[in-house]
């Protein structure tokens, strides 16, 4: 068996390196979206965001912000990139 079969995609597609948010392009939101891997940890994450967010749309507040953390390559601009999707 060779690497290239384990996977359920094809390996050679042409992927676009930077997206940027706000690009108009449904071909490339669909791929991000169908190959973003949602971790159980990320899961927990975007609950998280979402309660909060719920608690700012239910009580009229100007007092909530989100920040999001973590080291270099972490994955902070491709959640929040997914995120706005």
């Amino acid at each position: 068996m060779r690497l290239y079969d384990i996977y359920q995609k094809a390996i050679d597609r042409e992927i676009t390196g930077v997206i940027k948010v706000g690009q108009d392009d449904n071909k490339n939101v669909l791929q991000e979206l169908e190959e973003y891997v949602l971790t159980d940890e990320l899961s927990q994450h975007f609950d998280t965001l979402f309660e909060n967010y719920k608690k700012g749309i239910v009580a009229n507040t100007d007092k909530m912000g989100v920040w999001i953390s973590g080291f270099f390559g972490s994955g902070k601009s491709h959640f929040l990139k997914i995120l706005s999707y």
